[in-house]
């Protein structure tokens, strides 16, 4: 019974196809994946192409134009038949023809996109075994001992770094902790703002206040009293009047000491024996 047209509730159409790549009686029948018949028949025709009658309940309308598109359902390439619904209003009648089309499978279209990708790996290779041909061509002895010893000297110096950053890692906390005591010295000049700004003014007042302080006269005037006092230092040095005799010359230094001994003895003697020297007259009498 395979195949075989024994329900009344169905509509038959025919559809040809150059090859039908395994296709079998019973395959599904499809519109948009929902399956709404069968292939009932598959046969030869005079032409040479192959005869596909397929099976549709009649609920499903068929308009005209339809197009019946041979596709696969899985990897394996289970064929069946995948209904493209025409645009016309008109339906397909029972026993009508319609539009066949084949499909390329999952295995063909992954076959179109690897294909050029081979193609240009192919050229890649190719291009680059003849680079590294020129390569080889163009370093010479020297030349590849003199690559070596780089790619060595790159080694230690990957290695280096390694070492470098094995001592960061183990330094992370001091880094840590500096990067806080930064973050933190940050806080406080960002808190201390209006007091720095303050600061800051009152420094350009007082720079103000001495650009505009008359600093050249009073270091003119210094500067002269300055010439003055060097004047009687010299004067002084000199033995020139009073005060330079009195330091410069030690004769009149030791009488001036003696007459102020003198005169220290006279005024104790005064203060011992005053009526010695002070003689008071009360009423006219004299003793």
């Amino acid at each position: 019974m395979k195949g075989a047209n024994i329900f009344s509730g169905e509509n038959e159409y025919f559809v040809y196809y150059d090859n039908v790549q395994g296709l079998q009686p019973s395959s599904p029948v499809q519109v948009k994946g929902m399956s709404v018949g069968r292939v009932s028949a598959i046969s030869l025709n005079g032409g040479g192409r192959v005869k596909v009658t397929i099976a549709v309940n009649k609920k499903y309308k068929i308009p005209q134009e339809t197009v019946a598109s041979l596709t696969s359902v899985d990897l394996l390439g289970t064929k069946a038949i995948s209904l493209q619904l025409g645009n016309s209003t008109a339906i397909a009648e029972d026993e009508s023809t319609l539009k066949s089309n084949i499909e390329g499978g999952i295995i063909d279209a992954l076959s179109v996109e690897i294909t050029p990708l081979l193609r240009d790996m192919r050229h890649a290779v190719g291009t680059l075994d003849s680079v590294l041909v020129s390569v080889n061509g163009v370093l010479d002895v020297s030349s590849r001992e003199n690559l070596r010893s780089s790619i060595a000297n790159l080694d230690a110096t990957m290695a280096n770094f390694s070492q470098l950053s094995s001592r960061l890692n183990a330094e992370s906390a001091q880094l840590q902790g500096v990067i806080r005591n930064a973050n933190s010295i940050t806080s406080n000049l960002a808190d201390n703002n209006e007091r720095i700004t303050r600061i800051i003014n009152n420094a350009a007042t007082v720079t103000d206040q001495l650009s505009e302080a008359q600093i050249d006269k009073t270091m003119k005037e210094f500067q002269t009293a300055a010439s003055n006092l060097t004047a009687v230092l010299n004067k002084v040095n000199s033995k020139e009047g009073s005060l330079g005799l009195l330091v410069n010359d030690p004769h009149m230094y030791n009488n001036l000491n003696a007459s102020l001994s003198t005169l220290n003895s006279l005024m104790g003697d005064i203060q011992a024996h005053p009526t010695r020297y002070i003689n008071l007259t009360i009423f006219g009498r004299k003793k």
